[in-house]
């Protein structure tokens, strides 16, 4: 090769080298580490902590290997869908945040609250405590809360900046998109806190179970959606301050549909004033002086344990509250219940059992500036992300049942 050929192709690589630079430093001015980090959190209903373990997740084993996993996440008692997310938006326990179950009755109004009526999920009266996005909007920092339990309700005068009521028909891409949507306005105007919310493992492990084929097509699939909703946000201009935490409510067990127990053939109405029944626990509200006689009715029958509310163990924070009603009724793990329901239609997977059921345990992933990379976490505790976020966000937290301590290994800084 002469010396104009190696000088020609010297200038070349050197051309290129100049020009990939050029491309970097405009890369990097275009992202701009702005001056409060973002957090974004999408919850998926019903994921259990080992589902990583039986399906493909390359998006979920990027982000461990990236991140931060948590050994699992312990939901509060009942782990159910609306106590445990509003738990999770609070750092509250069930009895000190309100939101007992999906359906309750409040023995002070006399009123049904059902995570079906838009009515009682609007109702402001229902929702104790301080939900994060509350925190946020007093401190003058925005936030976007896409079908989050007690987002539709104005609190302590208070709403997010934005906010969209749960639809079942809205497809998840749909979800996502609005979240990004509220996150490419200009920088006043764009929300430091938003939360999302997929419910498809958990609607497909209460009609196929954990255990089944369909379980592990649904866990790829919203491997998919975290990939697109992780893509997106890499596209934003500030993706570089962009905390991204990935959590569940609570897991999932195979039920054991074999041996049910009709409560309707146990006890008797005239004990009863209302009784909301749920596969995993029933809140039976009595009519006065019969909470005794409807829990003698009770013992003794397999499949079941039932206790006064007061006499439920202090670990499940729960017996302070009448709208847990005065009798509790507990499957045992795997079992159901039904009332007066001639041809049910069983679930074929449940939740809603003892927290501290290691089949009821969630997931906590997160990657971003402020975590840890490559990080596994140890068992981790829901009321705990709310002091989480307000760390990440820089807020003064509301008091809570939670403890820093306890989450704050995850971070960079510790």
């Amino acid at each position: 090769m002469d010396f104009k050929r190696i000088a020609f192709v010297l200038f070349v690589v050197f051309l290129g080298i100049v020009v990939a630079q050029d491309a970097y430093v405009r890369s990097l001015r275009n992202r701009k580490v702005e001056p409060r980090m973002y957090t974004v959190v999408l919850s998926l209903d019903g994921f259990r902590y080992d589902y990583q373990n039986i399906a493909n997740t390359p998006t979920l084993d990027s982000i461990q290997q990236n991140g931060v996993k948590s050994v699992g996440l312990q939901p509060v008692f009942p782990s159910l869908t609306f106590a445990n997310h509003y738990s999770i938006a609070t750092g509250l326990y069930a009895e000190n945040h309100g939101i007992v179950a999906n359906n309750f009755k409040d023995p002070s109004t006399n009123q049904i609250y059902s995570n079906i009526s838009p009515e009682a999920v609007s109702d402001s009266r229902y929702y104790g405590g301080e939900p994060i996005w509350v925190t946020a909007e007093s401190q003058r920092i925005k936030s976007a809360i896409n079908m989050w339990v007690g987002c539709d309700a104005k609190i302590k005068g208070y709403r997010p900046s934005w906010w969209k009521s749960y639809s079942v028909n809205e497809p998840y891409t749909a979800r996502i998109d609005s979240v990004i949507k509220r996150l490419s306005v200009d920088y006043n105007n764009r929300p430091h806190l938003a939360m999302c919310y997929i419910e498809e493992t958990d609607k497909v492990g209460h009609r196929y179970g954990p255990d089944s084929p369909e379980m592990i097509a649904a866990i790829e699939s919203v491997d998919s959606l975290l990939g697109y909703f992780r893509q997106q946000l890499k596209l934003l201009s500030f993706s570089d301050s962009i905390n991204f935490i990935i959590l569940s409510d609570h897991g999932m067990i195979q039920a054991d549909t074999q041996n049910v127990v009709d409560l309707g053939r146990i006890v008797r109405d005239a004990w009863l004033d209302t009784l909301i029944c749920s596969p995993a626990i029933s809140l039976a509200y009595c009519k006065k002086g019969c909470a005794d006689s409807l829990l003698s009715d009770l013992q003794g029958v397999s499949g079941i344990r039932a206790c006064l509310r007061t006499d439920l163990p202090e670990r499940f924070h729960c017996s302070s509250t009448a709208r847990m009603g005065d009798v509790v009724i507990l499957s045992e793990s795997g079992k159901l219940q039904i009332y007066n329901n001639k041809k049910p239609s069983l679930p074929a997977g449940v939740h809603g059992y003892d927290n501290a059921n290691s089949l009821m345990s969630g997931i906590f992933y997160a990657e971003g500036p402020s975590f840890k990379s490559g990080f596994l976490a140890p068992q981790l505790y829901n009321t705990d992300i709310y002091a989480l976020l307000c760390k990440l966000l820089e807020m003064d937290p509301a008091h809570t049942d939670g403890q820093i301590e306890r989450i704050e290994c995850v971070l960079n800084d510790k």
